[in-house]
């Protein structure tokens, strides 16, 4: 009898635990974009069309006639993960965010389409429709967002100079991406040599789930956040990497894995702010390091205890270095 009595209070506090557990993660894993982090609403919500007919997701903020920024998210992202900024800057700012092809509300591009030059077309496009003619833009490019900066400098040169007044490139490289990442610990030359399997990876449409679990809230954190992120921070990037389509997950990989646009930097010379994390393990430091000596025109910005994500672990040193571009390149007629 005493024994049975032992058993049944055994299991009550193990289902009491378990109880408590289940609550812990479902607070931790709850959407914080319902709370203090919910999107802003637009003042415009529209379609763009790329020059190969994709369309592509736009949405602008605070007043029109206002100095313009832009805002271009990075892989597996979409505008949501510059809600911080969005609700910082379009309080006296023009404010232009964009989905990249395939994320967010864009379009999802064919086989064949998940390329730098495309990237490159859709800010073109999304330039051409939001700024002005006889006006220019601060762009802002996170990660791929600034790849498609760097690749419409490229292939776009004259509409740079006509709508770029200055830009931003943050937690960014334009080569060597596989070999540079610190995902691997390891030496370099280990690196080099799992490069064809992180490759692979990187181009894999793995299934991941749609919402964020216990087992993938530390896989995003350590890829993508610094080891001290708090948890409503990586709760917030899961729900969003997650969203985006697992074919434009692998798609764009693929790309990345193979990714060159050292020819296109010379040609991104207007000023530019580069920024780094000190725990960004996807492109590192030195990466941001390589790209300001190598631009025409660039200030580096170090942010410690920081990883990828700065947008959205460093807020308030992201929107004072874009007010920073816009007071001193941009007025209302420039």
């Amino acid at each position: 009898m005493r024994a049975k009595r032992t058993a049944i209070l055994i299991g009550a506090a193990a289902a009491a635990g378990a109880a408590f557990y289940l609550r812990r993660q479902s607070s931790a894993l709850a959407d914080p974009r319902l709370g203090a982090m919910a999107p802003v609403e637009p003042r415009v919500d529209r379609t763009v069309r790329s020059a190969d007919g994709t369309g592509i997701h736009v949405t602008e903020y605070g007043p029109a006639d206002a100095p313009t920024v832009v805002l271009a998210h990075g892989w597996t992202c979409a505008i949501g993960f510059y809600t911080n900024q969005i609700r910082a800057l379009s309080r006296d700012l023009h404010v232009v965010a964009y989905n990249l092809r395939g994320h967010g509300g864009s379009q999802v591009p064919g086989k064949g389409q998940f390329t730098t030059d495309a990237l490159a077309d859709d800010l073109a496009a999304v330039l051409n429709a939001t700024v002005p003619d006889g006006r220019r833009a601060v762009v802002v490019g996170h990660s791929m967002g600034a790849m498609s900066l760097v690749a419409l400098a490229g292939k776009h040169r004259a509409l740079l100079h006509r709508k770029v007044a200055a830009a931003m490139l943050a937690n960014t490289g334009v080569t060597d991406l596989v070999t540079s990442s610190l995902l691997l610990p390891g030496p370099d030359g280990l690196r080099r040599f799992t490069a064809p399997i992180s490759r692979a990876l990187l181009g894999a449409s793995l299934p991941l789930g749609t919402r964020p679990t216990a087992a993938t809230m530390p896989l995003i954190r350590y890829i993508a956040l610094a080891p001290r992120a708090p948890k409503d921070q990586v709760a917030f990037c899961a729900y969003i990497i997650l969203e985006t389509p697992r074919t434009v997950r692998g798609g764009f990989g693929a790309t990345l894995g193979n990714l060159d646009l050292r020819t296109a930097v010379p040609h991104l010379d207007v000023p530019a702010t580069v920024v780094t994390g000190e725990f960004d393990l996807l492109t590192p430091p030195k990466l941001g390091r390589r790209l300001a000596e190598d631009l025409p025109q660039a200030r580096l910005v170090e942010i410690d205890g920081v990883g990828h994500m700065s947008p959205v672990e460093a807020p308030e040193i992201l929107e004072r270095e874009i007010r920073s571009l816009v007071d001193t390149y941009l007025t209302t007629t420039a």
